[in-house]
């Protein structure tokens, strides 16, 4: 009976991982609808490619981004998310095309993880991404800057594209 508990116990905590990862980070769902909250709001799109095997990823999640969600720091400033390079589950990527996380995984090259990848409102990078977990020491600092300089690069495509789209008089 103790070794049924122990099996039980073991599928149990198996299939409740992946809500575990989610609890504060968000995962994709609908990137082209946050795509337009990200061009109205002037807020790039961080995506976390993480993979249920990789213990780098839990480390990246637990230190870093975890701390910054909960923090609110950014809240308002960056839109994160969260894709399974392993997953089944569906999302909407950012022309709209129905995928699971490991086709889009594929799609946009993250087939290693952990990777960061920060975008624009149409799914564009905006700066490199942050690959791997080689760097602890350096890691939040690496962080920190690719957020803010996607920030900042994002104001002038975003002015780039109202312009565009605003009737002249």
């Amino acid at each position: 009976m103790k070794r049924l508990r122990q099996i039980l116990l073991g599928l149990f905590m198996t299939v409740m991982v992946l809500p575990v990862w989610a609890e504060i980070l968000p995962l994709a769902s609908n990137l082209q609808q946050d795509g337009v909250a990200s061009k109205r709001d002037g807020m790039p799109i961080m995506v976390f490619y993480m993979s249920e095997s990789c213990p780098y990823c839990e480390e990246v999640k637990d230190l870093y981004l975890d701390p910054m969600v909960s923090s609110g720091q950014y809240h308002g400033r960056l839109i994160i998310r969260m894709v399974d390079t392993e997953g089944v589950e569906y999302l909407r990527d950012f022309r709209g095309k129905r995928m699971d996380h490991e086709e889009f995984s594929d799609d946009q090259g993250a087939s290693f993880t952990p990777v960061l990848k920060f975008y624009d409102y149409q799914g564009n990078e905006l700066v490199p991404e942050i690959l791997g977990y080689s760097s602890p020491d350096f890691y939040l600092a690496y962080l920190e800057n690719a957020i803010e300089t996607s920030i900042n690069m994002l104001r002038p495509r975003i002015r780039t594209a109202n312009a565009k789209t605003k009737p002249v008089y």
